[in-house]
């Protein structure tokens, strides 16, 4: 089924482009006769799922974009297994929807989980509130099936826990960007939902060196968060409008840890100056979605923004945020910040408007070179497309050398000899 090329002519991160054509896949043989058209006539094809990439992954200047977003079944469960079997579409929230009477949850969670899709997620490795315990998509990812750009159907990896058989495929393809080939169904590890009480603080402080302090402590104090979530005064002050939440301070962190670890937690905190525990799980769930919609309300602030994905080694989290703010006052760009604290990877967002555009992006540049230089990375979860090409290029050759990336142009060679699968995305 054909599709308008005009409704997929944007992603959630601005970028924008157009398709010559959409085909909306109904299932498996509908992504492989395109890709045997696209691979004849040497036709660029991009897969799309929910588009909710804030890097331009998704979006194609001409070529052939394929929708996923109906192929969306559940398609086999096992509480023996603790394996999901799902189609390419369907939307990660929707998973624990299905698990949760069943006793389970698949932890990954981006903040986009209410809408994203578990292909999209998969091809961009895409992490969450939850990673800071449970990791990301990778982690939770035991097989797929792709459709290769020959056309070939090909399931790579097991269902299993263990499996030592062959190149570690799988891992290959997540994060890949539909540069490979396109996830069209995946098998997923979930886990029963805990059975001990997990509390919900939220703690405020007047410094951001107390924040990063207090990340530091946990670790030191080897306390291990379910979740360890970061939002400044701005998140704090837009989230006010729309959650009606009392704050107080720079900036609040928001911490999920098992009841028998809260007094560890609380010799942790470095000089906060409130301390709320959710008293019962309809608060607790309120504190989840304002952290799950922070991104949404700064969007509505100013009328561009950039939520960046920088990620540093904890220890290093002091310079980070005192980088930002200088940046900000070098270039007279607000950036409220926010993110997974508790792992090193923080969501700095760039807000700008036509005139401060060009200093927006400046901003971005330095950032993001300061963070590589820092022994850091330019993206934990959102992943490179189009926005972080050239910078992730960059990355793998100081970080690991040329020849590294010598063989991840191989890899896409030997997927994708035509040069026909999301091309200009990744880095390749």
């Amino acid at each position: 089924m054909l599709g308008d090329p005009e409704k997929y002519a944007e992603d959630m991160g601005y970028f924008k482009g157009k398709p010559e054509a959409v085909v909306i896949a109904r299932g498996v043989e509908d992504v492989r006769k395109t890709l045997e058209i696209a691979r004849e006539k040497a036709i660029k094809v991009t897969p799309w799922g929910k588009g909710t990439s804030v890097t331009g992954a998704a979006i194609t200047n001409g070529g052939i974009l394929i929708d996923l977003s109906n192929m969306n079944k559940i398609l086999e469960f096992s509480d023996e297994d603790w394996t999901i079997h799902v189609e390419a579409g369907v939307v990660l929230d929707d998973i624990n929807k299905f698990l949760k009477p069943r006793g389970f949850f698949f932890p990954p969670d981006p903040a986009s989980s209410f809408m994203c899709s578990v292909g999209g997620a998969t091809s961009e490795g895409s992490g969450g509130m939850h990673c800071v315990k449970y990791g990301t998509m990778k982690d939770w990812v035991l097989a797929v099936k792709v459709v290769l750009p020959n056309g070939e159907v090909v399931k790579i990896g097991e269902p299993l826990q263990k499996n030592r058989v062959g190149y570690d495929l799988v891992h290959l393809m997540v994060g890949s960007e539909g540069t490979l080939g396109i996830i069209t169904e995946v098998w997923l590890k979930v886990i029963p939902i805990p059975d001990y009480k997990v509390l919900r603080v939220l703690a405020f402080f007047n410094k951001e060196d107390d924040i990063s302090r207090t990340i530091i402590n946990l670790r030191k104090n080897r306390i291990q968060p379910e979740i360890a979530e970061y939002m400044d005064s701005k998140v704090l002050e837009a989230l006010k409008k729309s959650f009606n939440i009392e704050t107080e301070g720079v900036g609040a962190l928001l911490i999920d840890i098992p009841e028998f670890s809260l007094e560890k937690l609380k010799e942790s905190l470095h000089n906060s100056i409130l301390v709320k525990i959710a008293e019962n799980e309809d608060e607790k769930e309120e504190l989840y979605k304002a952290r799950s919609f922070a991104y949404l309300a700064i969007k509505a602030t100013s009328k561009y923004s950039m939520s960046e994905d920088i990620v540093v080694p904890v220890s290093k989290l002091p310079k980070v945020f005192k980088k930002i703010r200088e940046l900000e006052g070098k270039y007279q760009i607000s950036s409220p910040i926010l993110g997974h604290i508790g792992d090193g990877n923080l969501h700095p967002v760039i807000t700008y408007d036509d005139d401060s555009k060009d200093r927006a992006m400046e901003f971005f540049k330095e950032l993001c070179e300061y963070v590589i230089d820092e022994g850091g990375s330019v993206t934990g979860e959102h992943g490179v497309g189009i926005q972080k090409r050239e910078l992730a290029i960059e990355q793998i050759k100081k970080h690991n050398g040329d020849e590294v990336l010598r063989l991840m142009k191989k890899i896409k060679d030997v997927f994708d000899d035509k040069g026909i699968m999301n091309p200009t995305k990744q880095v390749v």
